[in-house]
């Protein structure tokens, strides 16, 4: 029997997931980071649910972002068991903008709210998640990892919007403006540097217990095919290992078989397929 349980209250909703989505840190990132950086003080989040199969958790919701809900790693489930979700998630919620989760159940759930509501779907970017526990590929290239400082701000602003323009989410000079503000006060963000140059940048986001994410790792085109987004990664990745971290993570769009390649040759492994569906 398959139920669909609505949360109002942040406090309960992580008392009641957290040690379920702790089974696959990794896999859970995603959730697992969003829901450890808020606090009650924080603005309630759109959508929190979860999905009981006989009795227990079976599939984690939560939805913070306007345009997608997430989907946890599951238990295992039928295509039946799916199709009841998406009837319920239809009737519970009036508006579904799109879903992000492991590939093969996202994308039967999407098919499913699809079909029924009589609307499109696409495929926004196909992903792959991937781990790591030890660096096998030191930096090869003659430079040094550094903290990016509020006089490197003009320099990442315009990097962000690349980044987000080059990774299908666009956005707007000043927010790109704003993002990098946040990253630069937050610490987070690092850069590969030659000769006094930047050449290639990276953050850290979604921290768990045992486990941090890398994202926005950009080179600018001029900088491309020398060797620095992958000593910047491996380099930062050896750097929050050497924290306390048992692993890193990162999410890969699979159009990029570049970055696939240098994140496997660092020593990422890929743990799980992931995808981003909108509904138009």
């Amino acid at each position: 029997m398959i139920r669909l349980m609505k949360y109002d209250d942040l406090t309960l909703f992580k008392k009641d997931v957290i040690s379920f989505l702790e089974q696959f840190e990794v896999e859970n990132n995603l959730v697992l980071g969003i829901l450890h950086s808020l606090s009650e003080n924080d603005e309630i989040p759109l959508f929190m649910a979860t999905v009981i199969k006989d009795n227990d958790i079976g599939l984690v919701l939560l939805q913070t972002h306007p345009n997608q809900i997430i989907l946890s790693k599951s238990v295992s489930l039928t295509s039946k068991e799916i199709h009841v979700i998406g009837e319920k998630l239809i009737n519970t919620i009036q508006d579904i903008p799109g879903l992000i989760g492991e590939k093969k159940l996202t994308i039967e759930l999407a098919m499913y709210i699809a079909n029924v509501k009589g609307i499109q779907s696409s495929v926004l970017m196909d992903q792959k998640i991937y781990k790591l526990e030890k660096v096998k590929k030191k930096t090869t290239t003659n430079g040094k990892l550094r903290r990016i400082i509020e006089n490197d701000h003009h320099t990442i602003k315009e990097w962000v919007y690349q980044f987000c323009n080059e990774t299908n989410q666009p956005v707007s000079l000043e927010e790109a403006d704003k993002r990098a503000a946040r990253m630069i006060n937050k610490g987070s963000l690092v850069a590969w540097e030659v000769k006094g140059e930047l050449v290639s940048m990276a953050s850290s986001t979604r921290p768990t217990q045992n486990n941090i994410t890398i994202s926005y790792v950009y080179t600018p085109i001029s900088e491309r095919k020398k060797g620095y987004a992958s000593d910047c990664v491996s380099a930062f990745t050896q750097f929050l290992l050497d924290r306390g971290y048992k692993t890193t993570s990162l999410y890969t769009d699979l159009s990029n078989p570049t970055s696939n390649k240098i994140y496997f040759q660092i020593g990422y492994e890929t743990i799980m397929d992931s995808i981003v569906i909108h509904f138009k």
